[in-house]
């Protein structure tokens, strides 16, 4: 059958050609199309490694006007401190954290280098990564688990200035072994540190790959270095309440606490929604991906229009060989199976000549392999995808003729031939 097909192609080469030479062009940019669309798919349904449901950003102000004469002389660590203890004891808040340059898609920007005293310092010296400066009560607010699946807010208790490593920053250091328990340095410190824990990977934004990371509990005297030299108002501090609060709701939670929102002159003056921040850091990838699906759109629009009219063109064309077949006995259900497959047939004959495209595209380093890996489903999915859609087109396209075709008479179809 399949052989049979071939020979009527190639009978025909002279129309098939163009029609050919369309189908490979199309398939070769609706092949990239798909690739780029399932690379931002895959990518935004990836797990993110947090959760902000629920979660709430106090922010902070200070002002010496308001310093209260009770508490004289309390320090930055003392304020943040009592401020943090005054909101976790609300009835309705589930835990209260603090951070620094480390709230999700706050953007944070301390970078530091790690060295790891019997890991492998060869691909991180001289390498600065992300540190997220956390109080302990982070991984437990932002709901943050091993790869296992276990909370590390129960790895980490009992812990004083423990380290978390992001899994991607476990891989990098120890090459699959055992992270937990073993030293590190960062920042060139005299102290080392101890891993407590390995968190899942971690990412700043839906539409970005995981970067290698690490977390820093600050307690003790490295909480109040840190709050000193960094200052408590500019402290990131996040609230998870028990329930889904509106702003409304919040605001009157804010009254409700009244002056115990206050510390020695340390006070919160607004809150915002994590969603709100995430909206605004995605809001600049959004429109981007917003026009290129109008333009994907267009594009799909004008090759479904294009391919069917072809294949419509190409099937009126051949009515009298369609009403002969019928005249000698062929049922419709098998006239339009054969059409059916002439014109897939045609378009697998494209098959070798994208999967060239492919190869060259991906050694050239044109597609997106830093947020999704060239793999063979990787690759099948796109493939996939691109000849079921124009697959159906062309199945599209040939149908409403050939039923058109299929009502004619054995006199009339004889006449046409």
């Amino acid at each position: 059958m399949i052989k049979h097909l071939l020979r009527i192609l190639w009978n025909q080469r002279r129309s098939n050609g163009w029609i050919f030479a369309e189908l490979l062009v199309v398939a070769g940019v609706f092949w990239l199309m798909a690739d780029r669309f399932y690379v931002d798919l895959r990518t935004y349904r990836s797990p993110l490694g947090f959760d902000i449901a629920n979660v709430w950003r106090f922010k902070l102000s200070e002002s010496e006007g308001l310093r209260a004469d009770s508490l004289p002389g309390l320090s930055g660590p003392e304020k943040l401190t009592r401020l943090m203890t005054r909101i976790r004891e609300w009835p309705e808040v589930e835990e209260v954290c603090a951070t620094y340059y480390s709230c999700p898609y706050s953007r944070g920007n301390s970078w530091r280098e790690i060295v790891p005293l019997d890991g492998d310092t060869s691909l991180t010296a001289g390498t600065h990564f992300q540190i997220r400066n956390v109080t302990p009560e982070y991984f437990r607010l932002f709901r943050i688990r091993t790869p296992e699946g276990r909370p590390v807010a129960d790895e980490i208790a009992g812990q004083r200035a423990a380290l978390v490593l992001s899994e991607g920053m476990a891989e990098l250091l120890y090459h699959g072994r055992p992270a937990r328990g073993r030293e590190v340095r960062h920042s060139q410190m005299a102290r080392t540190f101890t891993v407590a824990s390995v968190s899942t990977a971690i990412r700043a934004s839906e539409y970005e790959a995981p970067e290698p990371c690490f977390f820093q509990c600050l307690e003790g005297e490295l909480f109040n270095e840190t709050v000193d030299r960094h200052g408590a108002r500019n402290a990131e501090l996040c609230v998870r309440m028990k329930r889904r609060y509106t702003r409304d709701d919040m605001n009157r939670f804010l009254n409700e606490m009244g002056d115990r929102l206050a510390v020695d002159g340390l006070f919160v003056y607004g809150i915002s929604d994590i969603r709100d921040f995430r909206d605004h850091l995605l809001e600049g990838k959004r429109r981007e991906m917003s026009r290129t699906s109008a333009l994907m759109a267009f594009m799909l629009a004008n090759v479904f229009f294009g391919v069917i009219g072809t294949f419509w063109l190409r099937a009126r064309n051949r009515r009298g060989e369609i009403g002969l077949r019928m005249a000698l006995g062929a049922s419709a259900a098998a006239t339009r199976r054969h059409l059916y497959l002439e014109g897939l047939c045609l378009l697998a004959l494209t098959l070798p000549w994208v999967a060239l495209l492919a190869v060259n595209v991906a050694a050239a380093d044109l597609l997106d392999t830093y947020r999704l890996p060239l793999t063979a489903g990787r690759l099948a999915i796109a493939f996939g995808a691109t000849y079921a859609t124009l697959g159906g087109m062309i199945c599209l396209g040939i149908w409403l003729p050939v039923r058109a075709a299929a009502r004619m008479s054995p006199a009339e179809a004889l006449r046409y031939e």
